[in-house]
């Protein structure tokens, strides 16, 4: 099992919270017995890779300056992440302190923040990032705000951007995912049958989704993950959608931020004419050294981003030994 697979699916399995009822070893968050206080500290920081930026039309390494420009003409900025690298969270923020430095509206999306909280947070004067985490965790969630999100909220408030949630509430989208039933908006409905994955596409999805859990589920239970993963990506696409600024972010795991199927997808067909640009931040491996090495786990061997800003590693256990321990 390539672990950099593993963790950049990480995103699909925030949905095995419900299916496989492994909360305690959930990919998408890594979540402790204890309360986590600290970010997971990052390895391979003299990676010959590390803190590059690769752009993937011109095969060629770019400067931060070059890719702050590229983001000129562009409506909508996908910023895709590993969830638990603190330093994709700083570098997102980057982003975000430049956004504001500029004369347009912009506004953020997090899947990090659900359609429930987002009742918290409405017509809310919010001033700190401490207050807004507060108001957020009236609703609570695995998110680690605190240690993980913290300067990232901090980057929005004080640049005046405007946040929206771009995620599904959990029970809400179990019961969609489990019992079929009839929860979504009728935006969200009417996206997912404007936008269909061809076969190709959900085989791809299919065999991420079985990767991601360690190859220890079969195609029957990925079946229900991929609808949930459609949802959500439908869901996050409508909040940018929605959004009447004139650049509209998203902070997202990188497996929705993917061009081929994810959330790209789902606003082209909507808003057929404007430049989405998805810059996914990646972390390092130990022996891949060169793009090629990189790019035998892609679809057609090609990198399903227009950027992607490579980044430390994150000193975390391999999931898949807690996860086979856990379905023994």
């Amino acid at each position: 099992m390539n672990k950099s697979k593993i963790i950049l699916a990480s995103s699909l399995t925030w949905i095995c919270v419900f299916i496989l009822s492994c909360i305690s070893i959930c990919l998408a968050l890594p979540l402790e017995s204890k309360e986590q206080t600290q970010a997971t500290p990052l390895v391979l920081t003299d990676h010959v890779l590390n803190n590059r930026i690769y752009d993937v039309k011109n095969s060629r390494f770019i400067d931060k300056d070059y890719l702050l420009n590229s983001l000129s003409d562009s409506k909508y900025i996908l910023l895709g992440e590993t969830h638990d690298n603190f330093k994709h969270h700083v570098n997102q923020a980057w982003v975000i302190d430049e956004l504001a430095r500029q004369p347009f509206s912009t506004s953020v999306s997090f899947e990090m923040i659900d359609n429930t909280q987002a009742k918290f947070i409405e017509d809310r004067d919010i001033k700190t990032s401490s207050g807004l985490i507060e108001l957020l965790n009236h609703y609570k969630t695995a998110w680690k705000y605190d240690v993980y999100y913290k300067e990232l909220f901090d980057s929005v408030i004080q640049g005046g951007l405007r946040i929206y949630s771009a995620n599904i509430e959990r029970s809400k989208l179990y019961n969609v995912i489990r019992h079929n039933k009839s929860e979504l908006s009728v935006e969200t409905e009417q996206l997912m049958i404007e936008v269909s994955l061809t076969d190709d596409m959900e085989n791809s999805l299919q065999k991420e989704i079985v990767e991601s859990h360690c190859g220890m589920i079969d195609k029957d239970k990925a079946k229900p993950m991929m609808k949930g993963q459609r949802i959500r990506d439908a869901t996050m696409a409508l909040s940018l959608l929605n959004s009447d600024a004139d650049k509209r972010v998203l902070i997202a795991g990188n497996g929705h931020v993917r061009n081929d199927r994810g959330v790209p997808m789902y606003l082209s067909a909507q808003d057929k004419e404007a430049k989405i640009i998805v810059i996914a931040l990646f972390e390092v491996e130990q022996d891949n050294v060169d793009i090629a090495s990189y790019l035998t786990q892609w679809d057609n061997r090609k990198f399903p981003f227009d950027y992607v800003w490579f980044t430390a590693r994150a000193d975390r256990e391999d999931p898949c030994l807690s996860f086979k321990e856990l379905h023994k």
